[in-house]
């Protein structure tokens, strides 16, 4: 879809307010794709940045005699990352008559055709 000509949008806006989330998330996750891919908060702008961080590696030569002096580690800081907002759309239409007449198989036509959309959000008749 085109849009329309001379049209001022967010991309174009030099004002507009970074969205810096005040986490620092996915720390060291584990291969859990499905809770990896799931948002975790409103979008505030169409740049979106967060933190990132990860806990140290495990050692086992790190044992010291006691009154040894300490020796210091180094020390890393967050990695700032972020992603960009899309608009998408998959939409579905069903008559009235078919949302209201009795189906083999499902209660409602719509919210069938939304969830094999794939969105979470099923619409009420």
């Amino acid at each position: 879809m085109a849009q329309v000509a001379n049209t001022f949008d967010t991309y174009d806006a030099t004002g507009n307010r970074e969205s810096l989330a005040n986490v620092i998330a996915d720390i060291s996750p584990t291969d859990t794709p499905f809770m990896t891919m799931c948002a975790t908060g409103r979008a505030k702008s169409i740049k979106e940045e967060w933190m990132t961080d990860e806990l140290g590696s495990a050692v086992t030569t790190n044992a010291v005699i006691d009154g040894d002096d300490a020796t210091l580690d180094a020390t890393s800081s967050t990695s700032r990352v972020f992603n960009f907002t899309q608009i998408s759309d998959k939409t579905v239409v069903i008559s009235g008559s078919q949302e209201a007449v009795d189906k083999a198989g499902r209660k409602s036509e719509i919210a069938y055709q939304v969830a094999k959309k794939g969105s979470f959000c099923p619409l009420a008749a």
